[in-house]
Formats: C-alpha cells, structure tokens, sequence
C-alpha cells in the first residue's frame, strides 16, 4: 500500500518552516550582530538580549508569513506573491520583533503602573506599549539596515519558490 504523496508533504511541512525560521532568525540576527558591530557596540551588556529579542521575533515572523503564503496558495501568480510576500515578511518580523520589545519595555515600567485592568492600567498599557513600538522603530529598526531588506527578498523569493 502507498502511501498519498500530499499527506507524505504535509507532514515534511511543519519541518520546512521551521527549518525556514531558523535560518530567516540566523540572518537576522546575524544581521543585527553586524551593524552592532559597525557601529562599536557590540560589547553592550544588552546584546544577549537584544539578540533573543531579534531571534524570536524573527522566527515568529517567518512562521506567520509560512502561513499567509498558504493562505494566498495558488491564487496569485509568482510574479504577484513574491513582493507580496517579501511585504510580508518584513512586515511581520517588524511587527513581533516590535511587540516583544514593547513587552520587555512594559515589563520594566510595569512595577509604577497602576492596578491591573484599571482605566489608568490600561492607559498606561496603550501609551507604554505605543512609546516602545515607536522607540524600536526610530532605534531599533535602523539595526537592520541595510541587509535585512535584501535578506527578506531573497528569503521571500525562496519560500514562495519553493511553493510553486
């Protein structure tokens, strides 16, 4: 008895975007490594860090965007889901890299913030939230240029390729 080529597929899935994530989180971090380096801080106490924040947001980035291109499928053409895709991409590591920043700067603000759910809580939690969102994309975001944006295209330009 054979076995179905398409569940045999589905199950190589799974470790295809993993095997994806990691390596889009290596370059990434790779990337964040370098311009640290260029610009004489990567001795900072914060790169750990800074690195594991980079990595993971990252790696969230690529599953999402693993995701997204399934959903798009074969509905659109090569030559309209790969911009769509490198968007994407970029776009959602931006996104979870952000919002994990945002987390470990609420984490640190959170101990002269009001009770929980409160009014002024939730206040505190939107602009607190908002003010890291906006710090990492003045300070943060600068890190990964100029390679990141190459990098995502020709991760894009894999990933939808591999697809076809």
């Amino acid at each position: 008895m054979s076995e179905n080529p398409a569940s045999a597929a589905f199950r190589l899935r799974p470790l295809h975007m993993l095997a994806g994530g990691l390596l889009w989180s290596l370059a990434c971090s790779a990337i964040l490594l370098l311009s640290l380096w260029q610009a004489e801080r990567l001795e900072t106490f914060h790169r750990d860090e800074l690195l594991l924040v980079a990595f993971t947001g990252s790696l969230l980035g690529w599953l999402a965007t693993e995701l997204a291109d399934l959903a798009v499928g074969r509905r659109l053409s090569f030559r309209w889901r790969w911009p769509l895709m490198t968007v994407f991409l970029a776009g959602a590591t931006f996104a979870f890299t952000a919002f994990l920043f945002a987390l470990d700067y609420r984490a640190f603000y959170a101990r002269w913030h009001a009770t929980a759910f409160s009014i002024d809580w939730t206040l505190q939690f939107l602009f607190t939230s908002a003010s890291a969102t906006y710090q990492f994309l003045v300070i943060g975001l600068r890190l990964y240029l100029p390679w990141a944006p190459l990098a995502a295209i020709l991760a894009s330009y894999l990933l939808v390729r591999r697809q076809r």
